[in-house]
């Protein structure tokens, strides 16, 4: 073997130890990163290794397997961990160079649901809008009735307007698009919840007990507007303050904030 082709071989390997590497630190604060930093140090020692031996002994026929096997192993990670990739390019998007222009679209976004919640709060219309973070809720929408539309303020007053087929169930939020209405959400079983919690608020921590959504919920008799972030409930908020919480990214919410109740013992 030559000194060009050994050269070739060491330059093949660093680029490939330092797109793992990159990939490592790209997934470093999803949820399944020790999982799958372990999986990707074996994969790689493994694939290295192997690729050197093939290119130093000239082995043609493992080469043409390896070749063939590592497109199809890369393909097995990204199925796999799919929704950490997910997870990782909406961090991506929450970055310094795009959290300018993120905040204001949340913003704006905010001021509808806001807008809406307290629209209904007034005219003693319950409401649960589920706003969707990181963690995909397609699960969610299995038997609701698929919307895609815009979201603004007048289509969420609508979607809850008593004795309409849609009311009662809770709508699904995605970025700026109303997906789905009439979804129905898993009740949290939480044994520690006050005995005068409605179905609404039930559903509402039920669905951020499994995921980083925001619930907004707006209780019909006591026309109040309350906030479920991570299984925690905070009542009787302002619109103010459901701004602020819709506006944060997942992570951000204040432990302390104001009016917050802890629902879990």
């Amino acid at each position: 073997m030559s000194l060009g082709d050994g050269l070739r071989t060491a330059v093949e390997v660093i680029v490939l130890a330092g797109a793992i590497y990159a990939f490592i630190r790209f997934l470093q604060e999803t949820r399944g990163s020790g999982v799958l930093k372990g999986l990707v140090l074996v994969v790689a020692i493994g694939v290295v290794g192997f690729a050197v031996l093939v290119q130093f002994a000239q082995l043609e026929r493992l080469k043409w397997l390896a070749e063939r096997g590592l497109a199809g192993l890369i393909f097995a990670l990204v199925v796999v961990f799919q929704p950490e990739i997910r997870q990782a390019l909406v961090s991506l998007g929450d970055s310094a160079l795009l959290r300018g222009f993120t905040r204001r679209q949340r913003a704006t976004l905010a001021d509808e649901i806001a807008e809406a919640a307290f629209a209904l709060a007034m005219r003693g219309m319950g409401a649960l809008i589920l706003i969707e973070r990181g963690d995909g809720l397609a699960g969610f929408t299995e038997g609701a009735v698929k919307i895609d539309a815009v979201l603004s303020s007048p289509l969420l007053v609508t979607l809850f307007q008593k004795d309409t087929p849609l009311h009662d169930g809770a709508v699904l939020v995605r970025g700026d698009r109303v997906v789905a209405a009439g979804c129905l959400l898993p009740l949290s079983d939480n044994p520690n919840l006050a005995q005068t919690l409605g179905t609404r608020h039930r559903a509402a921590l039920g669905a951020t007990e499994e995921s980083d959504a925001v619930a907004v919920v707006v209780s019909e008799e006591t026309r109040r507007v309350s906030i479920a972030v991570r299984g925690a409930l905070e009542a009787d908020v302002t619109p103010e303050r459901l701004r602020a919480a819709l506006e944060a990214s997942p992570g951000d919410e204040p432990a302390d904030a104001p009016g917050r109740r802890e629902v879990a013992a």
